[in-house]
This record gives C-alpha cells, structure tokens and sequence, in this order.
C-alpha cells in the first residue's frame, strides 16, 4: 500500500516519524509506503483512493489520467473527496470520469460521518459506499471495513456524495447559530429544516429519499452540525461571534469545504429551482455580505 503526499517535505518526515503533525497520536503502519510522486503511488494499484480537496480533484485526476492510459487495466477508484464542482455541478464521481475516460463505470464514493480524527483513534465508525454495481461495492467494502470502521453500501452515489456536500454548508449554519447563542431550540429547528431542503434538492438532481435519511445525509448533518471538532461548524461560530468571513478563514488553518459548497448548493438550488430558504441564506452571509441573522429569518424567526 502507498500513500501519496503532495508535499515533499511532509511526504519525508511521514515516511521517518510514520506520524502527523495534525494527529500526533497516530502512528502509520510500517507496511504503508509514504511518496510524493504520483506516478509511483499509483504505479501497479488495483485501487486508487483520491481523498483530495474537492478543488483540486480535477487537476490532480487529470494528471493521473495520463498515467492510467500508459497501463493494461483501469483501477477502481474510490473518491472520500466531498463537494460540488462549481458551475459545473458535476460531483467529484462526476469529475474523475469527465478527466479519466478509461475509469468512468468504476468510480465508488465513500461518504459518512467520520471525523479523521476519530477514525485513527479507534471510534467506532460507519460510513457508505456508493456506487454503479453492489457487487463491486461489496468486494471494495471488504478492502476498507475492519476493526472498528463499518461500511455500508448503495448504488445511489449521487445522493451519497450530495449528502456529503450539503451537510458541510449546513454545518456552517449550525455554528453561527452557537456564535450568536441561538440555543438548541434554534438549532433543532434548523437541522430540521435543513434536511427538508438537502433532501428536495437530492431528490431534484436525482438522488433517493431515503438516502438523505442515512448516514451520507442525517448521520453526517448530525456529526459536523454539532460536533466542536467540526472544521465547517466552528468557522460559521467565528462568523455568528461577528468575524469577517476572512478573518474567520485566517483562524482555521485547515479545509472547510463548506464555503465552496456553498456556492455549488445556490446554484443548484437555481438550475433546479428548488425552494430552499436556509441553503440560500447560508449562500447570502458567506457572499453577499449579510449578517448571520438572516438565517433566523429564513427559519421564520423575524
């Protein structure tokens, strides 16, 4: 097994200490290769898991679609990779296969409520695996389900990975809502009606009802919404505690995909003339300027 880093740097102090700076009390398996070259990471792989930010999948899948051509047989490729590309409003299922011909058909996306964190620590965790064929899921699910990680699988990967997208920009609702000491009232509130619009627009852009009511959408909501180990949820509390969006960002050294996602769910919610209040409101504060209140106007609260 290979891991690629696309840091130099980090790539080598990985490889020697087998540990990383954001979770220091995880420690690599030994048998785990650490590189930061592409092509050797993928070089002779069955399966290729891209767990990039949703930005840069397409440069980085573009490039090892060149590397794919050169070989016999395609991999599967499994995407943990969450977001909306935006003005395409393609997923990043979606993206691969538009970059790499020779994979479309064979692309998986692994979606749930999982914080890295967590995951390396032990906690128990269960995720979906979405996909074309629930056989394939089923012989994938046995590379990645042990110990306490627990994969469940569908053949709804558009609700899956929109769940996962969705659930982000929610997420940064819930945190203003803990920046502006709403209370938990407000926040039921919220989630509540937060999965009504993520599931008008899911079953809109062709996902399934009760997939938004499993762990790639309720269980994930639940996690990042509530949760202070929550990236998307602590930048909307900076936002409700009066921070500037840039300010807020400059504190979170990390990615929040929430904040592109945002703008991938407004246009969605456009090209699929969805009624969706909170979404929108969520859309107006992060770039239109207005203030954090506007999303208690949108649940109704003046």
């Amino acid at each position: 097994m290979t891991l690629w880093e696309f840091f130099p740097e980090l790539a080598r102090a990985l490889g020697e200490s087998r540990r990383h700076p954001q979770i220091p009390h995880w420690e690599l398996d030994r048998g785990v290769r650490v590189t930061s070259d592409l092509g050797a990471a993928v070089r002779g792989a069955e399966i290729v898991v891209v767990a990039l930010p949703s930005a840069f999948v397409r440069k980085t899948v573009r490039g090892l679609s060149r590397l794919w051509e050169a070989r016999g047989r395609a991999p599967w490729v499994v995407t943990a990779s969450k977001g909306v590309e935006p003005d395409t409003l393609k997923t990043m299922s979606e993206v691969i296969e538009e970059e790499a011909p020779r994979v479309a058909g064979r692309v998986y996306a692994l979606s749930g409520p999982s914080f890295a964190r967590e995951v390396a620590r032990g906690v128990a965790t269960k995720v979906m695996l979405a996909g074309p064929s629930l056989a394939v899921a089923g012989k994938l699910q046995k590379v990645f389900d042990g110990g306490p990680l627990r994969i469940a699988t569908t053949t709804d990967r558009r609700g899956v990975e929109l769940g996962g997208t969705l659930k982000n920009v929610l997420a940064i609702a819930c945190g203003m809502l803990d920046g502006m000491n709403a209370g938990f009232n407000t926040k039921a509130a919220l989630l509540t009606e937060g999965m009504d619009e993520m599931g008008r627009l899911i079953r809109a852009a062709g996902g399934r009802a009760k997939t938004v009511y499993g762990l790639a959408g309720l269980g994930d909501l639940i996690l990042t919404g509530t949760s202070g180990e929550s990236r998307n949820r602590s930048l909307g509390e900076k936002l409700g505690g009066g921070k500037t969006l840039e300010a807020a960002m400059r504190e979170i050294p990390t990615v929040m995909e929430g904040v592109e996602s945002a703008k991938s769910a407004y246009q969605l919610i456009r090209a699929r003339r969805v009624e969706a209040p909170v979404l929108t409101a969520i859309w107006r504060v992060l770039y239109r300027g207005a203030p954090p209140a506007r999303i208690l106007r949108a649940l109704g609260f003046n």
